[in-house]
């Protein structure tokens, strides 16, 4: 398993950050194969705000789209580790 690691920035629908951190995406196929994906950010800063996160900005300048759940939004607020569900590859930012 591959595993992409990079600092992120946590981005709401409408672009606003509620947060950053260093990202670990977890890719069973390697990072040159479109997949569903998991993985974690490790949050440095963490600023919630009425919207859920949407996508992470990567160090790269391209930006992952991310689903994450109301449970795990709480659980990463107290944990300062947000948990998150992907398609990957990126998309050019």
């Amino acid at each position: 398993m591959a595993v992409y690691k990079s600092m992120v920035e946590v981005l709401d629908p409408a672009g606003h950050s509620l947060g950053e951190g260093m990202a670990y995406v977890h890719l069973p196929r390697g990072q040159e194969v479109a997949q569903p994906a998991t993985g974690t950010v490790s949050l440095r800063r963490w600023s919630p705000g009425a919207e859920l996160p949407t996508h992470l900005a990567l160090a790269d300048g391209r930006r992952l789209g991310i689903t994450v759940s109301l449970e795990k939004l709480s659980d990463c607020s107290r944990n300062h580790v947000l948990r998150f569900e992907a398609a990957w590859p990126p998309t050019e930012g």
